[in-house]
């Protein structure tokens, strides 16, 4: 195998080591009989190749890799694969695109050239930084958020840094439009929608790993009795979420957000959800809130999860591996059972049970009693505290701005409930209050959350 690097891109600031990419042609036919499959995407940025999208069989492949991550990836073919060409020149056109199908003669052509010059690094230079604003802007960071994010993404450039390592490739995938690798940990983490590389991928958790849930398990009769306290007042809710952040399609009976379970009834006490106030609902439970306030990293988000008898909760993935899982049950925990991967665990009352919920997961609740079960979440333990910084910034900032959208969308509703009441009282001299449902319901998770506190008129549905 022929790999040179074609040139080093001087720029202000400091490259990110994606500019020691450099463009090679693979012949398709050379991944015959080995481990990539020549159908899907390409995405290599990572380190890995998965697999190869080809429309002709007997085109050229044109991969950008780094050469420092080439060895040992599945890209190093055991020397299977042949490159054939190196592009030297015309690469600030496409140089950040993941994969690109061209023809052979078309790529001699450019290979033939001369290196690219400074003015021509100077182009790639501001693309990448262009794309990288794209990605930042993506989460609706307010001036001061986008100057300090600049900073780590020139932090994170550094190829010595290993400390952010991970946000990387990560900025690596985003710069060229994916949130994931194409080939997932695990297989059973292939429905998650982000997926960071690095993290290692275990279904479930050894509490003895994670020390710090011992007090949650020493207490949980204190918390079972604030729990048992919340019968007597209403703050439980159905839980929902936008159609398009799930994949279970189970619609929800009022038309409003999707739902994750087919059977039964699912509904939640939330404790955190992402700076959202639950004053109430903490004030009630100051012990249990005291326990995730101690816990050393905590991802913001805590609920009381309530399934009623004969419950099924679909299989689905959660919406990231940043994070690990955490169940308490406390109560009805018997006819209980969670799958994760290819296992179904039983439930164990008072005993902490952390999995990452990344990887496909169900449940099913076929006891007499209603199970409820503490849920809370903290960051993956391999994350560096400066990732999770940086994250934690990026996840603020979008979600602020999503809370915000809620609030607009609120607003228009209530006035365009105005509107048509007006209208409808004009034309047919009366009220028929009834028939005057908000002209938008939106699909915003914080809007699905508003609408749905007040679902529940009693706790009937606790057996």
């Amino acid at each position: 195998r022929r790999m040179h690097n074609t040139y080093r891109i001087p720029m202000q600031p400091p490259p990110p080591p994606w500019h020691s990419l450099q463009e090679l042609i693979f012949d398709p036919s050379a991944f015959k009989a080995t481990t990539v499959r020549v159908s899907g995407t390409v995405v290599m940025l990572d380190g890995t190749l998965g697999r190869l999208d080809l429309a002709d069989r007997g085109a050229k492949l044109i991969v950008r890799v780094d050469p420092a991550r080439l060895a040992g990836s599945s890209l190093d073919l055991h020397g299977r694969a042949e490159v054939v060409g190196i592009v030297k020149k015309e690469q600030r056109r496409t140089f950040l695109d993941a994969s690109e199908v061209r023809p052979l003669a078309a790529a001699a052509d450019e290979a033939s050239g001369s290196d690219s010059s400074e003015e021509e690094a100077d182009e790639v230079t501001r693309e990448v930084w262009r794309r990288v604003e794209v990605v930042l802007r993506e989460h609706c960071l307010s001036a001061l958020a986008m100057a300090a994010s600049r900073k780590w993404v020139r932090e994170m450039a550094d190829p010595s840094n290993d400390t952010l390592a991970r946000l990387r490739s990560w900025m690596l995938l985003r710069i060229n439009g994916r949130e994931r690798p194409v080939s997932p940990p695990s297989p059973w983490q292939s429905g998650c929608p982000e997926l960071l590389t690095g993290l290692r991928a275990r279904p479930v958790w050894e509490t003895a790993e994670l020390p710090w849930l011992r007090p949650l398990e020493e207490r949980a009769g204190e918390i079972r009795a604030e729990l048992l306290a919340l019968r007597s007042c209403r703050g439980f809710q159905p839980l929902k979420i936008p159609d398009w952040a799930s994949s279970s399609k189970v619609a929800s009976p009022d038309g409003a957000g999707s739902l994750s379970h087919d059977a039964g009834e699912w509904n939640v006490f939330y404790l955190s959800l992402h700076e959202l106030p639950f004053a109430d609902n903490r004030a009630r439970c100051p012990v249990t809130v005291s326990l995730l306030a101690a816990l050393p990293r905590p991802y913001d988000h805590a609920f009381f999860s309530a399934l009623t008898p004969g419950t099924h909760v679909v299989k689905h993935h959660g919406p990231t591996n940043k994070k690990l899982r955490v169940h308490l049950p406390l109560v009805g925990v018997e006819g209980s059972r969670l799958r994760v991967a290819d296992r179904t665990y039983e439930c164990v009352e008072g005993r902490c049970f952390a999995f990452d919920d990344s990887f496909e997961h169900e449940a099913w609740h076929d006891g007499d009693r209603t199970r409820i079960v503490l849920v809370f979440d903290v960051w993956h333990p391999d994350l560096h505290d400066r990732e999770v910084q940086f994250l934690s910034l990026l996840q603020r900032s979008r979600l602020r701005a999503e809370m915000k959208r809620a609030e607009a969308a609120a607003e228009r509703a209530a006035r365009g409930c105005a509107v048509a009441n007006a209208s409808l009282v004009a034309r047919e001299g009366g009220g028929r209050e009834e028939e005057s449902a908000p002209l938008a319901r939106g699909d915003n998770f914080f809007q699905l959350l508003r609408d749905a506190k007040n679902a529940l008129p009693d706790n009937e549905w606790w057996v």
